[in-house]
């Protein structure tokens, strides 16, 4: 055991690379104990094996098998956790893909959609239940890319988007699944505050960073921010005692932004999040209430 005191529960999603694996290095260094799900067990292994290797004495980390992409991993994942019977005190909703080619997934989704959202939805719906319901806080991350999409998501559109890349523009999808990550936000934080939950719900912006996503996209990776400063608005809406008690927020540079040039006012609608909660139970099956 570490001498810094007991360790809480962090779980990470994509935390084997990028913003990701700086976030784990943040909460290992708040004396967390994290759980770094990743798609693959060597991809776990090799990021844990470096966090570790330059972490504060006595931290623990752990692997998760995750891959959104696959809705039976999703359950697969959250029932191994579950039969854990621990209690999540941070879960950072961080992987997803940028502005890629059409491709639907073995679910019939679009990918960008599914990995990026319906995952993450699924994910944290069947986790909800083990995060502690006095400092438990569950991190969204988002993107201003949610600009390229400033309009209420056209569920229909969405549907046909599922079945074929007639129309499909991948930074339009991809904006659209940020603007998503918002209102998912927003609208778990209103359904928890109106339950008397005391777990905390708050999206965030990283920057434009330097990452493989970036390269991924076609985009310039000289333009991004370095990923240890992409990472620590995500782990400052962890850890920080500011946050503490606050909910349905949107933070960029670890600062709360209400309205203004970071966001749209599509992000800010009741409506628009009620309406996303709703098709993506719909989606997935699952019931509206929590």
């Amino acid at each position: 055991m570490s001498g810094r005191g007991p360790k809480r529960l962090a779980l990470v999603t994509g935390g084997n690379a990028g913003i990701g694996l700086e976030t784990c290095r943040g909460l290992l260094e708040a004396n967390f104990h994290v759980i770094l799900a990743a798609r693959s067990q060597s991809k776990a292994d090799t990021a844990i094996a470096e966090l570790l290797s330059s972490a504060p004495a006595g931290s623990t980390a752990e692997a998760l098998i995750l891959d959104l992409a696959s809705l039976d991993s999703v359950r697969r994942a959250a029932d191994s956790f579950l039969e854990s019977e621990r209690t999540l005190s941070v879960c950072v909703l961080n992987a997803g893909i940028m502005a890629l080619p059409w491709h639907r997934t073995e679910d019939g989704f679009e990918q960008q959609w599914q990995v990026n959202v319906l995952g993450h939805f699924l994910l944290c719906r069947a986790l909800l239940p083990t995060i502690n319901d006095g400092t438990g806080r569950v991190i969204h991350l988002s993107s201003r890319a949610h600009y390229r999409h400033p309009e209420p998501i056209d569920y229909t559109r969405l549907s046909q988007e599922h079945l074929s890349d007639q129309n499909y523009d991948r930074w339009f999808a991809y904006g659209r699944s940020k603007l998503a990550n918002i209102l998912f936000s927003n609208e778990l934080a209103r359904r928890l505050s109106e339950q008397g939950a005391q777990i905390t719900s708050n999206a965030v912006h990283p920057g434009l960073v330097a990452t493989n996503l970036l390269t991924n996209a076609g985009g310039n990776i000289g333009r991004g921010v370095p990923v240890s400063e992409g990472a620590r608005t995500s782990v400052f809406v962890a850890t920080s005692s500011e946050v503490e008690g606050h909910s349905g927020g949107y933070y960029v540079r670890s600062a709360r932004v209400d309205a203004g040039g970071d966001r749209t006012e599509v992000s800010l609608s009741e409506d628009e999040g009620r309406r996303f909660w709703r098709s993506a139970c719909e989606d997935l099956n699952l019931s509206e209430e929590l």
